[in-house]
């Protein structure tokens, strides 16, 4: 990939960041095994031939991770992070026990007691439900299953074969798995790191069968006509409109009927390497993709919509 520039942090962001890893919520790496924590280093040689596999490959910027995949803990990545931003200045014990509320209401498939979750990787926990460590990983993968399962209508047996672009350490795909015990998922990502996170996480998570990780240098590899549904889940808020173009130009290919887009805010926008935005709703539409839904991610309450966990907007497209 090209060299860029890092993208300049907002005081906001970097305030944001830094409290984040002060503020209560039991965030800590957890008893990880000896062998766990020799393989999640930076001089794994696994991770180093990806790396290095990656830098040889053509193709456009794609924004801040490319500077920022050197700071990734690779034994916290579950942690306060780019991958997962998890607390706020205040009141996050509050958002979470909204939150908590609200997905009770919206689970009745009962996934928020079945989905197991540890304090594994340095995930924050908070401690809002009797008997439930909640976290965010937790209570985001229910609701986005939830919105895909109302709108496009699966049934208890189906078995969805489903594209992760920019799969990051895995969080989707984990809880994929386990609510569509015959649906299959493969995971691609252009950052070498979350590569090599989302390989071990999902076999770490025994996740391995129907679970898949498929280096961003094999993406040719990708069968197409093969996916009944893509996601893309706070990627594209983090990359350049031409990288957007290169994921788009694969999806088309790949001949991908359903597109989920969970953006980090509400509209779909990129951040370029200076800094700025640009919309890619249009590009959209030139590689075929009609918008068939757009939800708010708390839409049952208005209440939960505005002092929730990290409220947005999500996107179904279909491709006409």
């Amino acid at each position: 990939m090209k060299a860029h520039p890092s993208v300049p942090l907002s005081l906001e962001t970097t305030v944001w960041r830094w409290l984040g890893q002060l503020t209560v919520g039991a965030s800590r790496a957890c008893d990880l095994a000896p062998e766990t924590r020799a393989y999640l280093s930076p001089s794994n040689p696994v991770l180093l031939e990806l790396k290095e596999r990656y830098a040889a490959l053509d193709g456009p910027e794609h924004s801040f991770w490319g500077s920022w995949e050197a700071k990734v803990d690779l034994l916290r990545f579950r942690g306060e992070s780019d991958y997962l931003s998890q607390a706020y200045f205040r009141d996050t014990l509050r958002r979470y026990e909204l939150t908590s509320v609200y997905v009770e209401m919206i689970d009745t498939d009962g996934w928020l007691r079945c989905l197991t979750e540890d304090r594994r990787f340095g995930v924050k926990v908070w401690d809002v439900l009797p008997g439930v460590l909640v976290t965010r990983d937790l209570l985001d993968s229910i609701i986005e299953l939830r919105f895909l399962k109302e709108a496009l209508g699966w049934q208890e047996g189906d078995d969805p074969r489903v594209l992760d672009i920019g799969a990051g350490y895995g969080r989707f795909a984990h809880r994929f798995v386990h609510v569509a015990p015959r649906g299959r998922i493969d995971c691609i990502d252009a950052i070498a790191t979350s590569t090599f996170l989302c390989r071990f996480y999902l076999e770490f998570r025994g996740c391995g069968e129907r679970a898949h990780v498929v280096p961003f240098d094999r993406r040719s590899d990708l069968e197409s006509g093969a996916y009944a549904l893509a996601v893309n889940i706070h990627s594209w808020s983090e990359c350049t409109l031409a990288f957007v173009r290169e994921w788009l130009g694969l999806l088309r290919d790949l001949r991908v009927p359903y597109l989920f887009i969970v953006p980090h805010r509400d509209d779909l926008a990129t951040k370029e390497t200076d800094g700025s935005s640009e919309s890619y709703l249009g590009e959209m539409r030139r590689y075929g993709f009609r918008l068939l839904r757009r939800q708010r991610k708390f839409a049952r309450s208005a209440e939960v919509d505005r002092a929730g966990i990290f409220p947005t907007t999500y996107y179904l497209f279909e491709r006409g």
